[in-house]
């Protein structure tokens, strides 16, 4: 068994999963799924959100999970500590540890990762293509929307693909609200996005539309006159984030912000000829390594 202990937003968790999924079938075995982060109160609001995708989960019990992690709870303790008080060893053995956790040893991807043995509980976010490149072709298919898209969703995904398309992600949120992030990720500048238009248009030309995606409805407006044409997509509430995510998708190409979400819009992307832009620091403050954040054949600007 391999237990994911799940943390942060939609596009966190997607990291989480898939190299959680890649070990598992690496190792033959099945995947669980950890989400007591969601149920230990200040979270940021978060919540467990694979279920808008076509994802077969299962779920860890606090047993399973603790016989994984090393850490027996208060009960279990107590009773291993009776077992063994009284002789019974074996008794004692079946509440002991029969596994081991594994915490992200650092930011970009490192090869003894797939060396993991089964029974490993992992946590960390694992955020490069290459702890899962193995099952790319799986999570594609698993990472397809479960839930039919209402009708104004349906509306952007006609124009869309009516013509060349281009998905803009602009992320602020929790980067410009939370002190912590604000400081260790930031809001990109729009200096950012202004030169990616351009290089994007001087790529595929000028007949795109660009698609504006952001979670402050108000950060765009009026500003993007670099894009000679562009519509600002307020279709997608907070219920249903993850249609934001599918509609990135579907575009021709995309510009991400320094943002798991629109990493995944950009990857899940299905067109051969896309080209996506990155920016070049991904971090504000915090000392992560950028080496492996981004697959080879994007732009970083």
């Amino acid at each position: 068994m391999i237990i994911s202990h799940l943390m942060g937003g939609l596009g966190n968790q997607m990291f989480e999963y898939a190299a959680a999924l890649s070990l598992a079938i690496r190792r033959n075995t099945i995947l669980k799924l950890d989400t007591s982060f969601f149920h230990e109160g200040n979270v940021d609001g978060r919540n467990y959100a694979l279920e808008c995708f076509n994802v077969t989960a299962q779920f860890a019990t606090a047993d399973e999970i603790w016989k994984l992690n090393g850490k027996l709870g208060r009960k279990q303790a107590l009773a291993r500590k009776v077992f063994l008080a009284l002789g019974q060893g074996r008794l004692a053995d079946l509440l002991g540890v029969n596994g081991q956790a594994h915490y992200q040893k650092q930011w970009a991807f490192y090869p003894e990762f797939h060396e993991l043995p089964d029974n490993t509980w992992l946590h960390g976010n694992y955020q490069s293509e290459k702890f899962f490149s193995p099952v790319a072709d799986i999570l594609r298919h698993q990472f397809t929307f479960r839930y039919p898209q209402n009708s104004a969703v349906e509306v952007i995904t006609a124009q869309i693909k009516s013509g060349p398309s281009v998905a803009v992600h602009i992320r602020r949120g929790d980067y410009a609200n939370n002190k912590e992030f604000s400081r260790g990720i930031g809001v990109l500048p729009k200096d950012y996005y202004d030169n990616a238009i351009d290089i994007m248009q001087s790529k595929i030309g000028n007949k795109a539309t660009f698609y504006l995606f952001s979670d402050d409805d108000e950060s765009g407006d009026g500003v993007w006159s670099s894009a000679e044409r562009s519509v600002w997509v307020k279709c997608c509430s907070t219920a249903n984030a993850y249609d934001a995510m599918r509609l990135m998708s579907l575009c021709d190409h995309n510009i991400i912000a320094n943002s798991t979400f629109s990493w995944w819009g950009a990857w899940l992307n299905a067109n051969t000829g896309k080209t996506v832009i990155a920016p070049k620091q991904w971090f504000a403050g915090y000392q992560h390594s950028e080496r492996d954040i981004c697959p080879a054949e994007w732009l970083r600007v």
